[in-house]
């Protein structure tokens, strides 16, 4: 390859991993040895490296909590040119209910395709068009003991190099408080196992939707409620990638009246304090705060307030973060003005407007970046 080009291989290695993925699938088709080299596992990495620089947003659309009238628009460039398309996902078959999306991470996009219960899966890279069905899940509903609630997170573990799925089933007892169970599905190994540690959940139960979990620095992270006597607090659940166990993080006092929205904020754990109902003389109530959990001088970890709105005319609805800096927010109208969504960034106080259209819809917002990564686990 180099003779004929007069170029070593690095540096075509160099040149070809700053192409988009649409122009490198073309490429394959072009050279053998191109094609080979586009496909080992150091030029995956070296290319989702440089990608990861520069990230879209994926955004799920819906009318209504069942799924129905949904589409999935990739957007590129939010605050510059902002290029918006609609992505096809390309499923084999018919669905009852539009594919929920659970994450995106590595180019990968994790589609929950079930009616219910969270029960089938698909992995995605829309860049390559690849998709594959994993195998069902090892915890099931059944009419003797029938599932409950379930929470999901997709994410990955760096230190395996694996994208792993990880499923929670809450079940209820005869004395109504509920039974967890989890398992976690290997990308890499392409089977799932159930996990034995599970003894955080005796206290505290994930509360929130389907978009109500994220990635951080190797964990997946959700909001949680106490049960019995510490029932008037709220908790973050925390499962670590690398060791997969489960942890719990206390929680700032003020989330104890206001909705908890958990984020990612530069590398932190962060997260946003919102109105339960809005109401402009109740006991702090209009009011948004975002905090980082961060080291301190002591040597543990503390929350830090970043932002602090008060006062202020609408529900500010938190939805994620963009590029892990600027927080996505949407702003909820009155009977004259529709929603908006906007990017605001902490650190120069900026705010950005998106235009996409919020009016009677519902987001799921994530960061997603073009990636070669495949389906099959095999880099």
């Amino acid at each position: 390859m180099a003779s004929s080009l007069s170029l070593p291989q690095t540096t075509i290695s160099d040149i070809l991993s700053r192409l988009p993925v649409k122009s490198l699938t073309r490429f394959k088709s072009v050279s053998k040895d191109w094609a080979y080299l586009t496909s080992t596992p150091a030029f995956v990495s070296d290319h989702l490296r440089r990608s990861s620089s520069d990230p879209s947003l994926i955004v799920r659309c819906y009318n209504t909590q069942s799924g129905f009238d949904s589409v999935i628009l990739l957007i590129t460039d939010p605050t510059q040119n902002f290029a918006c398309r609609h992505l096809a996902v390309p499923l084999d078959e018919p669905l009852p209910l539009f594919p929920k999306i659970v994450g995106s991470i590595g180019g990968l996009v994790c589609l929950d395709v079930s009616p219910c219960y969270a029960s089938d899966f698909v992995l995605w890279n829309p860049g390559t068009k690849q998709f594959k069905h994993l195998p069902f899940p090892l915890i099931a509903s059944t009419r003797s003991n029938p599932i409950w609630l379930v929470f999901v997170g997709f994410g990955f573990d760096s230190f395996n190099n694996d994208y792993k799925l990880v499923r929670i089933v809450s079940f209820k007892r005869n004395d109504g408080l509920p039974f967890v169970r989890a398992e976690v599905y290997s990308w890499k190994e392409g089977i799932w196992k159930e996990l034995e540690d599970t003894v955080c959940f005796d206290s505290a139960i994930i509360c929130g939707g389907q978009d109500g979990v994220v990635v951080v620095d190797g964990s997946l992270n959700w909001v949680a409620i106490g049960l019995q006597r510490y029932a008037d607090r709220k908790v973050v659940i925390s499962f670590d990638m690398r060791r997969e166990v489960f942890k719990t993080i206390p929680l700032p006092a003020l989330t104890r009246i206001g909705n908890v929205k958990v984020m990612s904020y530069m590398g932190l754990l962060a997260i946003a304090v919102y109105p339960l109902v809005f109401a402009a003389n109740g006991n702090n109530m209009n009011r948004f705060e975002f905090s980082v959990l961060s080291d301190c001088e002591d040597g543990r970890k503390h929350w830090t307030n970043v932002v602090l709105a008060e006062n202020f005319s609408k529900f500010l609805v938190p939805m994620g973060t963009w590029r892990d800096r600027e927080l996505m927010i949407k702003q909820m109208g009155d009977r004259d003005n529709h929603p908006k969504l906007f990017l605001y960034d902490p650190i120069d106080e900026r705010t950005k407007r998106l235009p996409i259209d919020c009016a009677d819809l519902y987001l799921q917002c994530y960061s997603h970046v073009e990636s070669l990564v495949s389906v099959d686990g095999r880099n």
